[in-house]
């Protein structure tokens, strides 16, 4: 569970883009959800799991992802509530844009 470090105001922009950000980790865990085999498949092949361990793991994996699922669905529902983990990830996308530019 996440824990509110600091309260500080925040632009209406800022805040909207950082639920946009929820919306889409949202999208991207319930197709991780839905494509399950595929997802235990990928952490076979980056070395995360081995085969014989991909039935006994595909209930945990699938009970972490319904969990942070959850968790952003919640938050998605209190936009004017920002955690550490989200303005990391804010920051660490400006960061790619601005690379890019």
């Amino acid at each position: 569970m996440a824990v509110v470090v600091f309260e500080c105001p925040l632009d209406p922009v800022t805040l909207g883009s950082i639920n946009e950000l929820r919306v889409l980790r949202l999208e991207v865990l319930r197709k991780q959800i839905n494509e399950i085999d595929r997802v235990l498949e990928t952490l076979k092949t980056q070395g995360a799991l081995v085969e014989e361990e991909k039935g006994a793991y595909r209930e945990v994996v699938l009970e972490e992802l319904r969990a942070k699922s959850k968790e952003i669905e919640q938050r998605i529902h209190a936009p004017e509530t920002v955690y550490l983990d989200e303005l990391e990830l804010y920051i660490d996308v400006l960061g790619a844009k601005t690379a890019e530019l």
